[in-house]
């Protein structure tokens, strides 16, 4: 019969194993995590675990994460105590945060080959991928001032970094780094699309909701191809003319 001692040794050794395989989906768990939180990270591993209201509360800029039912109960004095952001989707091990607006009618940007790019021609990472904003900004970065298919600079890279949910104007100033999706981000956002525009409805109005159209990515493949997703049918593939339109919904990784 195993002693106290050993037993609470198979236990850390058991522990450290689980806090392996978590890390190893994603999460940057420390020995000693709660085991508590176990199982709703294996859920966030493996598929959708919320979706909730992105605020910032104003008198000090402090993130908020509510349901929607939280968010309808508090009163009219306290919901002005905050400004919305978007939509958070924890999911796939992913949290980020959805604008509640569409901007459409972009191009991506000329057809050129931005060198430094991550090729995700043929890669097995594409829908691992979620480095967007530092992709977003090397996008606009390498497009500034250049033209081509007559198009100049990166307009779609260029309108989601420049997005604002509030300004200082509604009482604070959105602080938020926003920036194109990756195509995973498009994947998990085309995947729960039902939940996450319940969320958006409910909050905002139907307007919010996603188009029946396709929305640019901040992905390339090789030779100036660029990624999109269908929210239409689901597709996603990608435009052989990033001087072409399509949609653009900016993300927040903070």
């Amino acid at each position: 019969m195993a002693s106290n001692e050993q037993s609470v040794t198979l236990l850390r050794i058991n522990k450290r194993a689980q806090v392996e395989a978590l890390n190893a989906l994603g999460f940057n768990l420390a020995d000693d995590a709660r085991a508590s939180q176990f199982p709703e990270l294996v859920k966030w591993a493996a598929g959708l675990l919320d979706v909730t209201v992105a605020a910032n509360r104003k008198s000090d800029n402090r993130k908020f994460f509510f349901t929607v039912d939280e968010w309808q109960s508090l009163s009219y004095t306290e919901q002005n105590l905050f400004l919305l952001r978007g939509v958070r989707v924890r999911a796939c091990g992913q949290s980020f945060i959805i604008a509640p607006d569409n901007l459409t009618n972009l191009a991506w940007g000329a057809n050129l080959t931005i060198p430094t790019h991550h090729d995700c021609a043929g890669k097995k990472d594409l829908y691992r991928f979620y480095d967007a904003l530092a992709e977003t900004q090397l996008i606009a970065e390498f497009l500034d001032g250049k033209s081509g298919n007559g198009v100049t600079g990166a307009p779609a890279a260029d309108a989601a970094l420049g997005y604002k949910a509030y300004s200082l104007a509604d009482g604070l100033n959105d602080d938020s780094q926003w920036c194109l999706p990756t195509m995973a981000h498009l994947a998990i956002m085309f995947r729960y699309r039902n939940e996450i525009e319940a969320v958006l409805s409910s909050i905002w109005s139907s307007a919010s909701k996603f188009l029946n159209a396709e929305y640019w990515s901040c992905c390339q493949n090789t030779y100036a191809w660029v990624n999109i997703q269908g929210f239409d049918v689901g597709g996603q593939s990608y435009s052989a003319s990033p001087s072409s339109k399509a949609n653009v919904r900016p993300i927040s990784l903070n």
